[in-house]
């Protein structure tokens, strides 16, 4: 089935397909090559394709990858959206740029996090006004990151959060250790401190390409949090903003928020719609988180966990260091059958959505 061929088995597959299809589609593509390689020593780059009037007032901005072994959802939704022609029914006032893989060095390496160890999605904060704080998540990371992993250190770690479960409830734990914090370097969802260079780039990507339109359309494709194969449609904007409801006016089905509290995630500091609004400060953002769901929180945030312990203090090509590879691959990336038509179906509805909200803002 063509559906299952528009996913991929590694980043450097997934971009061959994505610069494949944009050449057939006849899209113009600019490269952004990153600093490091991948694990096979090759060459990494955000890809980015771009069709429409260079001019036009309304832009949908689609972006893959901002957590990298997230890569495989968005980029497999990219290449079909290509493949079948679905391109050819967006308007001429409507301009298109998909930003393939901003995190391309997480993406080959099969880490959430990118070269630097740091989560991209709590990257975009003002690193000049000092950061959020997080105590909950500092209280919680000598078992988050232990000094060797095995039964007695994952006991501790588990006794750890069923007790902040039993005072605050599973959600609260799931936020206080994903929100984000920015004290310790050598643990999970570290927003860095100084922007990165997927940060840069696509900041880079907005002036070329975006900048100077009236409305746009974000989608941000993730993957790892709700049902198995389902969209979460997390909108963006306050209770009650314009943003918001744009959101719900336009995607109708399967939308949820964080600031209602409806969403299968928490609200998080410095995600990467931030630079959008910071660039594209005369414009009207409509943007939206879609989610895609693997497996149960904690087998997704475990996997976070042990990927993170054993690149910083593991051997990656011990049995443990390659079954916990395995096991991040596979939270993030179910590589099923009916997992990818689930995705490329509700990504290609979703999609169109968004052209006919912009088409008509």
């Amino acid at each position: 089935m063509d559906v299952i061929n528009y996913f991929s088995a590694d980043y450097q597959a997934a971009r061959a397909k994505f610069l494949e299809a944009a050449s057939q589609a006849g899209l113009t593509v600019e490269n952004h090559q990153n600093p490091m390689k991948g694990p096979d020593g090759g060459a990494l780059f955000t890809d980015v394709a771009i069709w429409g009037d260079p001019k036009a007032e309304r832009v949908l901005l689609a972006n893959s990858a901002t957590h990298g072994a997230e890569g495989f959802c968005g980029s497999g939704a990219m290449v079909g959206w290509l493949r079948s022609g679905a391109w050819r029914a967006v308007p001429k006032n409507v301009k298109v740029v998909l930003v393939h893989a901003i995190n391309p060095y997480g993406f080959a390496w099969l880490r959430r996090v990118n070269e630097d160890n740091v989560d991209l999605n709590r990257n975009f904060v003002d690193h000049n006004a000092g950061y959020p704080e997080n105590p909950d998540y500092d209280a919680l990371h000598p078992v988050i990151f232990p000094e060797s992993w095995g039964p007695d250190s994952m006991t501790k770690m588990q006794t750890a959060f069923d007790a902040y479960k039993a005072k605050h409830g599973a959600f609260a734990l799931q936020k206080a250790i994903s929100q984000g914090q920015y004290g310790h370097a050598d643990g999970v969802f570290h927003g860095g401190n100084k922007p990165t260079w997927s940060n840069l780039t696509f900041r880079r990507i907005l002036e070329n390409h975006v900048l100077g339109a009236k409305h746009v359309g974000f989608i941000d494709y993730h993957t790892g949090l709700g049902q198995y194969g389902a969209a979460d449609l997390i909108a963006s904007g306050e209770r009650g903003s314009p943003e918001l409801e744009r959101c719900f006016a336009w995607y109708q089905n399967g939308v949820s928020s964080s600031a209602l509290g409806n969403s299968t995630s928490p609200s998080l500091f410095g995600v990467i719609k931030t630079a959008v609004v910071d660039i594209l400060q005369d414009a009207q953002v409509t943007s939206m988180t879609a989610e895609y769901g693997t497996y149960s929180v904690p087998t997704v945030m475990g996997a976070v966990i042990a990927d993170n312990w054993v690149h910083l203090r593991g051997d990656l090509d011990s049995p443990q260091g390659k079954e916990i590879k395995a096991q991040t691959r596979k939270a993030f990336y179910p590589d099923e059958d009916d997992w990818k038509e689930l995705v490329y179906l509700r990504s290609r509805q979703i999609m169109q959505r968004a052209v006919n909200g912009l088409a008509t803002a």
